[in-house]
């Protein structure tokens, strides 16, 4: 991502600043159950967990949060995490992977959506191809709230507005899954996608709906 699309995204949490800052504070929403129980094994991907350092967890203030990273065979491995928020004060929201990657010191080198069929629905999640020297990562991330998706920080600010003027409920998830580039990025982002067809339909026994 050019800087040009970087001072967006700081645009963009400032606009959800003023959005919120005028939204009546919501209670918080309890998660159905803690992330750690997620599955370790999910369609052969097999999982270990790890921790965020004590600092990096009082900067992310999330409610519970997942890292962990998953392994098919020898080669393949990808990084999911998750950050639940039961309920955000009306002047903060979720760290933005547009600003928090680029702050990490990766380069966004190109973002785009993607459109990931479930089923009978499908789902527009972010992608973005990222650099940092001769690493090279995809990355699919969302927002989750109440089991609909969205991608683009605009319209997730405007789904939590809404939900929060019309049901009292501002809880919110990010979701974030990256790889090392094996193959091509498109041969990587189709292995992600696939594993995002088998997760998925277990965040409802987690994330509230």
């Amino acid at each position: 991502m050019n800087r040009q699309a970087f001072l967006l995204a700081l645009i963009t949490l400032a606009v959800a600043a003023v959005v919120l800052r005028g939204v009546e504070y919501a209670p918080a929403v309890p998660i159905h159950s803690p992330l750690r129980d997620f599955p370790a094994q999910i369609a052969g991907w097999q999982g270990q967990t790890t921790f965020l350092t004590p600092d990096v967890v009082a900067v992310l203030h999330a409610d519970d949060y997942l890292v962990r990273n998953y392994q098919s065979g020898t080669r393949n491995w990808l990084g999911l995490f998750v950050a639940y928020y039961g309920a955000q004060p009306p002047d903060t929201r979720i760290h933005s992977p547009a600003v928090c990657l680029p702050g990490a010191g990766w380069y966004i080198a190109r973002a785009e959506l993607e459109r990931i069929q479930l089923g009978d629905r499908t789902i527009t999640v972010n992608r973005n191809l990222i650099e940092k020297g001769d690493e090279r990562q995809v990355v699919l991330y969302w927002y989750q709230m109440h089991g609909i998706v969205a991608a683009r920080e605009m319209q997730a600010i405007g789904l939590l507005a809404w939900m929060s003027l019309t049901q009292r409920r501002s809880d919110e998830a990010l979701v974030r899954i990256n790889a090392a580039v094996a193959g091509s990025a498109q041969e990587t982002a189709d292995r992600e996608a696939a594993f995002v067809r088998a997760a998925f339909p277990v965040f409802k026994h987690f994330l509230p709906e």
